[in-house]
């Protein structure tokens, strides 16, 4: 729905609508437009969750959580957490998330598991 309504703006100045489609996919592509359902940061925090652990349903809760999260933290540290996460999740005793809403809840304890880590990797160095 908004997507259609940034190609039909953008094709009263190019006039063209295949110009006007690429025109929006690589604004997407860069990251320099967010075509979500809240603001950008929230939207980020969504996408990099979907695109770390696979998951394609978010509701309207998980959107509340990641609002909160990007309210107290912000959404670049939130969006690290989530790699960081996503890259710990095979080892023993990470804390294991399947929503946003999880993420949310469990955010004291997996603060403390990442700071953990980062001490075991700077003893270990």
């Amino acid at each position: 729905m908004r997507k259609q309504y940034i190609i039909d703006l953008l094709m009263k100045v190019v006039r063209d609508k295949p110009t006007a489609e690429m025109v929006v996919e690589v604004l997407q592509a860069e990251g320099l437009l967010v075509l979500g359902y809240g603001s950008s940061e929230i939207d980020n925090v969504v996408q990099k969750f979907i695109d770390t652990f696979g998951t394609t349903k978010t509701t309207k809760y998980d959107r509340f959580a990641a609002s909160r999260l990007v309210k107290k933290y912000g959404d670049s540290p939130v969006c690290n957490i989530i790699d960081l996460l996503g890259k710990s999740a095979t080892q023993k005793f990470a804390p294991r998330v399947n929503n946003i809403s999880d993420l949310e809840s469990k955010m004291p304890s997996i603060l403390l598991f990442l700071r953990g880590m980062k001490g075991d990797e700077e003893i270990d160095a």
